[in-house]
């Protein structure tokens, strides 16, 4: 398969759409960010990263994560993430490393990190996969048995993450997952 870069050559995109489409991104950006900013101060938990980079519809593996974590990361392993570079003088080049505005910007342009493409599922995509997990056809999936699967199988969660995924898709009351009404915003932008 033909990475985006061989396509590339093939595609035209006028100036003033591509000036539009990273303004977009960076609003984007900036706006994923802030929710996650504490004190205004340009930081944010490096435990909030996968939120971020997911609420920007990329949907990297654990591993692109971490690595993705590792090159934006304050110095010295502060827990903390910056949200872009501190300004240099005029002629200067920065010798700090890229922030998370700066990777966020190239992977989202790009739909790329380390090679590897980043979009996140399609609806039906998501859809086909929760229906493999009922082979009865009921529409829905025990929370639980879902819950089991993710922390002992494939790529596997934390309980955090699996928590956080269930309070937003699990019914309350009887703790299934309506999988119809749960693919749209999985897959939503």
């Amino acid at each position: 398969m033909a990475s985006i870069h061989e396509w590339e050559e093939f595609a035209f995109i006028p100036p003033h759409r591509e000036t539009r489409r990273r303004e977009k991104f960076e609003t984007e950006i900036k706006t994923v960010f802030k929710l996650f900013e504490r004190d205004n101060n340009g930081l944010c938990d490096v435990r909030e990263v996968g939120t971020m980079v997911r609420a920007l519809g990329l949907n990297p593996k654990e591993k692109q994560l971490d690595e993705m974590i590792r090159e934006i990361e304050t110095d010295q392993s502060t827990g903390f993430v910056k949200f872009q570079r501190d300004p240099v003088p005029a002629g200067e080049k920065s010798t700090e490393p890229r922030r998370f505005f700066e990777l966020m910007l190239d992977v989202l342009l790009t739909h790329e990190y380390q090679g590897e493409l980043l979009i996140r599922d399609t609806e039906e995509s998501i859809l086909k996969a929760f229906e493999a997990l009922d082979p009865e056809g009921k529409g829905y999936i025990d929370s639980e048995y879902l819950k089991e699967l993710m922390v002992t199988r494939g790529e596997r969660f934390t309980n955090e993450e699996v928590l956080e995924m269930l309070n937003a898709a699990a019914d309350p009351e009887t703790g299934y997952i309506k999988y119809d009404d749960y693919a749209p915003i999985l897959a939503c932008d």
